[in-house]
């Protein structure tokens, strides 16, 4: 696959080195010309003076776009129009609205879009899926989920607490994911009610703390609570069954060793089973390997997923405003 990208960050250094061994890195675009000048050593490819240049290119399959989230609907588009296929990273637009005209131009141009949810291709949460496929445990009961870390030093100067560039605070950055996995793993979202905190005086009053009661459309309560106020890098993902609770814990690195626990409810002493899943992350890789079986099944037609996920987070900042629970937008 010949592949040209949108950014020079840490998650085009992710993108990038996800690459399958015969995929080629073909252009890149950046602002930040030492990054791109670095990923060009390292990978290859030609460095180009616009995106509109890039997205142009007759000797492209496909786009990565890994740009700040407000950049991302002019990109996606014209990249789809050009016949590209795109891997947009998280959030997939500045808003739901937008990531329907870029579905709609995905659509309109047989093109693949998907929205760079890799926390779907950790190996916990894939087990946890087949788990929960399967029925064994019963029907959900309850989920509760968390995902944060302690605010580090310089956070405000980043271009995630910058509001020209980012539509939301926490919720958007790291919540968006346990959004996602809550659809992906259990249930559409149907209502939500939300609290948000502002601890940290972010620029623009972004919130560094979000916690979510949601309503799920299978009749299961949910909790999710992202925070920039934790001590620890923490990320647990909790689902409650009839007759067993299925919990992973940990992402790897700093978050701590990937593990999936489970815990039957059974007469006798209390058991868990316990699969630790140690090396380095892997969910890139899953992620591309998913996006290049999909482009190459040219009636697949990927799931809504970037902008459901927009529309809960929507939902979640209308009810901090009006105070009420809050239906998602179909």
């Amino acid at each position: 696959m010949r592949v040209g990208i949108v950014g020079a960050g840490l998650q085009a250094n992710r993108r990038l080195a996800a690459l399958a061994p015969e995929d080629r890195l073909v252009a890149l675009y950046s602002q930040r010309d030492r990054r791109a000048e670095a990923l060009i050593e390292r990978y290859g490819g030609e460095a180009v003076d616009n995106w509109q240049d890039l997205v142009a290119r007759k000797d492209l399959d496909a786009v990565i776009v890994a740009s700040p989230p407000r950049s991302h609907r002019e990109i996606v588009v014209a990249a789809l129009e050009a016949g590209k296929h795109v891997l947009c990273e998280k959030p997939l637009a500045a808003s739901s609205e937008e990531a329907t005209v870029m579905a709609e131009a995905a659509a309109r141009r047989g093109r693949i879009l998907i929205c760079g949810f890799n926390h779907r291709f950790h190996p916990a949460i894939t087990a946890a899926r087949e788990l929960l496929e399967t029925g064994i445990h019963g029907r959900v009961l309850a989920l509760d989920a968390a995902y944060g870390h302690g605010l580090r030093g310089g956070y405000a100067e980043e271009w995630r607490s910058d509001p020209a560039q980012v539509s939301g605070g926490q919720l958007m950055e790291q919540g968006i994911h346990l959004v996602d996995l809550v659809e992906y793993l259990v249930s559409p979202v149907d209502a939500v009610v939300a609290r948000l905190g502002h601890h940290f005086a972010l620029p623009g009053n972004l919130e560094d703390d979000a916690r979510l009661l949601l309503a799920l459309r299978s009749g299961v309560t949910a909790t999710v609570h992202s925070s920039l106020a934790f001590w620890r890098n923490r990320f647990t993902f909790e689902v409650t069954c009839e007759r067993a609770t299925i919990r992973v814990v940990g992402l790897g690195g700093s978050y701590g060793v990937e593990t999936l626990v489970v815990e039957p409810r059974i007469d006798g002493p209390f058991r868990q089973e316990i699969t630790e899943f140690r090396g380095s992350d892997c969910s890139w890789d899953r992620e591309w390997e998913y996006f290049r079986e999909a482009t190459a099944r040219p009636q697949h037609q990927e799931s809504d997923a970037g902008r459901r996920a927009l529309a809960v987070v929507e939902a979640a900042y209308r009810s901090v405003k009006h105070q009420r629970w809050e239906q998602v937008a179909s």
